[in-house]
Order: structure tokens, then sequence, then C-alpha cells
């Protein structure tokens, strides 16, 4: 697996690229994703300036293997994403949040895997569909929405008494 640690820039200012690729076992580390396979690349870019820098990291590839909503095959979807941080260096223990990256001033290295997973996970689409055709039917597996469509279970509407009387205020 790759290392996703880089080394923080030293005095000199500037622009230092990296470039990570993000496969299957990079999801191995983390238990609970839903995510299992995936080929995406992460590129970034830290800026140094004035002895200010900053973290520019951006995402692009496919999450594969992931339940559609409708019939539940697995289907693949793109992703890209792009983040900037702040990097800071301190003497404190400080959490790091959307905008800040602390780090100890200690330190030279920082390690990126955690950001890159959330980063991931944060865009991975809401609502996870098969691709409609050129006629704009849906491609997912018909005989499955009939197969969920036998097995849901119907709620029967049953309406409040104490809330029927208001139909009745027209």
């Amino acid at each position: 697996m790759n290392n996703f640690k880089i080394k923080l820039p030293s005095s000199n200012n500037g622009k230092n690229l990296f470039s990570f690729s993000i496969k299957d076992s990079f999801f191995e580390e983390f238990p609970f994703s839903e995510i299992k396979h995936a080929s995406i690349c992460a590129n970034g870019t830290i800026y140094k300036e004035q002895g200010k820098t900053s973290l520019s990291l951006i995402i692009s590839g496919k999450i594969n293997n992931l339940p559609c909503d409708i019939c539940t095959e697995d289907l693949s979807v793109e992703i890209s994403a792009e983040t900037n941080m702040i990097i800071k260096r301190t003497n404190e223990n400080l959490f790091s949040n959307d905008e800040m990256y602390y780090v100890k001033k200690t330190e030279n290295k920082i390690d990126l895997k955690q950001l890159i997973f959330e980063l991931i996970t944060l865009n991975i689409p809401k609502k996870r569909r098969h691709p409609l055709n050129e006629k704009g039917n849906s491609t997912c597996n018909k005989e499955m929405i009939e197969l969920v469509e036998k097995y849901k279970q119907k709620q029967k509407q049953t309406s409040d008494p104490r809330w029927d009387v208001l139909k009745d205020l027209k």
C-alpha cells in the first residue's frame, strides 16, 4: 500500500506536488467503510509562501461495487472532489478541521490517509442508481425491481380520527 505521508517543505517557498493511487487495499484500514473497491487518483499541491503553508487536494476516479438504490445490483460511480486547507504549525494538541490542518512544530510529515478517506466518503452520491439509456429509460435490472416490489412490505394508510375532523372544516 502507498505511504500517504508527505514531507512538509522546509524554508523553501513554492510548490510541492504529490500524487497517490487509491486502490482496494486502501479501504482495508477502514473496516466500517461501505467502499471496498475503487480506483481513485489523489493529486495534491503544498504551497509555501512567506511563512504560510497551504494544501490543495483533488481526487477523481471510480468507486465500484456499490448497490443500486433501485434494483440492488452493483454499479460503479464516478467521483471528483477538491479541498483546500491551511497548514498551521503549533505546539498545542489541536484537532484539524475543514479549513485548518494542525501539525506539531516537531513533525515534518503529515499523514493524509484520513483526509483522503473523508473526501472520498463525503463525495459518494446520495442517490445511487444505474444511468438512463439514450431513450431516458432506466437500465436497472427489471427482474430485480419486480422481486423487490413483490417482497416490499405494504403499509396500510390509516388516518387518525382526531385529524379526520379537520378535513370537514372546508
